[in-house]
């Protein structure tokens, strides 16, 4: 693992730490939508939080930090750099067709490594 990719990784544990309660489903849920947005994840993580926290999710706030979160993940520079360590993308951003050509010249130059 590059250490690059360990630094992205604690960040976004820390980060979703942050103003947590010892109970999962009492959390600032813009933090875990962001949380899942800066992996790439897709929308159907918010119905595996909801189905793990029946009633208790705010839906409005999770998507409002899933938008952020998509904001900082679907930047050029970081598709190419998580195409390059090997991720797998989801088509969640807004301009697929150039984020997927963009993780895709990322991937390529890492199994040329």
């Amino acid at each position: 693992m590059t250490m690059r990719r360990a630094m992205v990784i604690v960040t976004l544990l820390l980060a979703g730490c942050a103003g947590q309660s010892d109970e999962p489903c009492e959390r600032p849920w813009d933090g875990a939508g962001e949380a899942d947005g800066k992996l790439g994840l897709t929308e159907q993580r918010l119905a595996e939080h909801q189905a793990l926290c029946p009633g208790k999710v705010d839906e409005r706030e999770w998507r409002r930090g899933y938008q952020n979160g998509l904001a900082w993940y679907c930047r050029p520079e970081h598709l190419y750099l998580a195409g390059r360590e090997g991720g797998v993308y989801q088509g969640v951003c807004p301009n697929d067709a150039q984020a997927r050509k963009l993780f895709l010249q990322g991937s390529q130059g890492w199994t040329d490594r």
